[in-house]
Parts: structure tokens; sequence; C-alpha cells
């Protein structure tokens, strides 16, 4: 009888999954997923985009100036081509009853009547547009009475030297602030409701019991969502450069800072997401605690105007706001040419508040 060799039972040893590979895997589907998803698109770029598109249009048309309104009576005197030639003034004839009802409507920012050498100027004491109208007119009263007194040489004359420059206009502000808002409309909405679905559909507890890490699941998702982030920045940067003449303080230099910063804000409002997700089940008990972090920053945090115009106690919480460090310096990058280094006390605010968020979320999260 031959004798069989019989070998001790071998065990099959899993091999150490290649992390890397692992995370460009986690990374690829949901980057496709994000690409796909309807409401991804809709606050990451046509919302701002089409925000973009309408604040680009303000000022373009040169604005109405100061709306002046004269009886059909006066429109032959001497005032009244003085006043004419004024730049920036909007003359407006008509009945003295209706204007006076448009002036204090506010369509109207003064009325101006004239008997003779005297010149009756009504305004509206709620509109401060109305005040300055005073002021048009006593110049042009000033040019007359100089006409009237002989004086064509006057002994006091003023000159006017242009400096090279650019012009304010509201895109300017605006654009920063759209990066801004969908920046943070991708980091919390897609993080809290992406990682809710995995949670739902057991796909983030079958992640989490193969032998990769649970911290290369969420850096896969993680680096999906900043690839997303940072496309967003690009196009509507583009379309703000291309379209609507948003002016780059250093050009390529000052688009490359504004592509940092951006990835530095969507990690620190990824910190809220994930924290949000972790203690959340389901969309009906996420969807409260997501607007409550979100809308507040979306109306304080001078996305769609400047914070100045709350009150005292109020900027001091709005300009606190992680994304009113993100949008202050954004604005400070892109309209003033300031460097990284120069906007650093703004990253040390958010890096504050992406911190806390993260050792919250990490000993708060639940993979199921």
């Amino acid at each position: 009888m031959s004798e069989i060799a019989l070998s001790a039972p071998s065990r099959a040893v899993a091999a150490a999954p290649n992390e890397l590979r692992a995370l460009f895997a986690l990374a690829k589907f949901p980057l496709i997923a994000m690409l796909r998803n309807v409401s991804t698109v809709a606050f990451g770029f046509l919302f701002p985009i089409a925000f973009i598109a309408v604040f680009g249009l303000i000022g373009m048309g040169g604005g109405p100036g100061l709306r002046l309104g004269v009886p059909a009576s006066d429109t032959q005197g001497a005032v009244f081509v003085a006043l004419n030639q004024l730049p920036g003034v909007k003359l407006t004839e008509g009945d003295p009853a209706e204007m006076e009802r448009q002036l204090r409507l506010g369509k109207l920012d003064g009325l101006v009547r004239s008997d003779g050498s005297q010149v009756r100027l009504e305004i509206n004491a709620g509109s401060p547009q109305s005040q300055i109208s005073r002021l048009w007119i006593q110049g042009a009263l000033d040019r007359l009475n100089l006409q009237a007194a002989g004086v064509t040489s006057p002994a006091y004359a003023l000159v006017v030297a242009e400096v090279a420059g650019r012009s304010d206009r509201y895109i300017d502000f605006a654009l920063p602030g759209q990066i801004g808002f969908a920046l943070l409309s991708t980091a919390i909405f897609g993080t809290v409701f992406g990682l809710l679905y995995l949670k739902k559909a057991l796909i983030l507890k079958r992640l989490f019991a193969t032998p990769v890490h649970g911290i290369t699941i969420l850096l896969g998702q993680g680096l999906a969502r900043l690839l997303v982030a940072e496309l967003q920045t690009v196009v509507i940067l583009a379309v703000g450069v291309f379209f609507f003449g948003f002016q780059l303080a250093n050009g390529w230099v000052t688009f490359a800072g504004m592509l940092a910063l951006s990835a530095i804000g969507l990690l620190v409002f990824m910190g809220f997401g994930l924290l949000i997700a972790g203690r959340t089940n389901d969309e009906n008990a996420a969807s409260p605690l997501t607007n409550l972090f979100t809308l507040p920053q979306f109306l304080l945090s001078g996305v769609f105007f400047p914070t100045d115009v709350f009150p005292a106690w109020l900027q001091t919480i709005a300009n606190n706001l992680p994304l009113s460090y993100l949008n202050t310096a954004m604005r400070l990058v892109a309209n003033e040419g300031a460097s990284l280094l120069e906007v650093f006390p703004y990253v040390l605010g958010m890096s504050v508040w992406g911190i806390v968020a993260y050792i919250v979320a990490a000993r708060t999260f639940k993979w199921v």
C-alpha cells in the first residue's frame, strides 16, 4: 500500500488590500454618481451660474442716475437747459400732480419748479438719493449765477486728474459668494444625503466589513467631492470672466489661490456634513439639521449682500461664521490680489470650525 503524504492544512491568507487603489476606486464611483445626481448639478452648478447671470447684468445698463421731474410748462427755461446738460441726470416731463405722487413713492428723486429767478426743489425726506439731488441743483444754479454776473473765468477752477484703476461692480462681490454657496451645498447636502443613502442601502456597512480601513472609505467620499468642488470653482469663474467681465486681480495666480481656498473650504464644510450624516439615519432627521446649518450662512455670510448692512450685534455673529471667512478670503484674493498668507487669519478661522466639527464627528459617527 502506497503511502500518501498528507500536507498540513493550508490556510488562505488574504493579502492586505492596496489602500491607494481602494481610495481611487472609492472616489471614482461616488464622483460619477454625484455628476449624475440632479441635486448636485442644480445646487452646485445651475443655481450659482443663474445667480451670476442675474448679478452680472446688474449695472450693465448704466442705471437711471438722478431722476428729476420737471413740469411741462418749465421745459423752456434756462434752469431746464442747465439741468439737461448735467451728466447722470434723467429729466422727466409731465403733470405736476402725477410727478408729486411718483416723488412720494420714491420713483423720482426730486421735483424742480421754476418761477422766474426762483427755483423750488421738492424732495422725498425718506430717500437718501433724493437728499443728494439738492447738491446737483445747487451746482447748476451756481453756474447760471456766474454766467448772469458776467464771470466767464472764475477765480477757482476744478482740475480733474484720472488714474488707472478698475470699476467695482456687483458681480465682483457676488461671484466669490456664489463659489462659497456652491461649496457649502456640495459639502453639506452631498455628504449628508450621499452617506445616508449608503447607510440605508447597507452599502456603507458592507464597505466597512471589507479589509479596507474605514478612514479610506471616508477619504474616497471626500476626494470625490473635492474634485466636484474644484470643477464648480472653475466653471463659475469661467462664466464670470468670459461672459460678465469678472476681474481676477493677478490673473492665473489669483485663479490658483481661489482653487486652493475652495479646497480648504470644502474640507472644512465636509466636517459638518460628516457630523450630521454620522448622527442621523434617515432624511427626515437630517433635513432639519442640514437646513439649520446652511440657511443662516446663506443669509448672513455675505453671499448675496455685505454683512455691514446688519446691526452691530448681528455683524459680530455673521462675520465669524465659517462661510463668512471663506467669502471674505475669496474676495480679498480675487478683487485685491491678496496672497494666501495675507488671508491666513480667515483660513485659520475656517480651520478652527473644521477641527471642532471633525473631532465631534469622529466621536459620534455611526456606520449603520
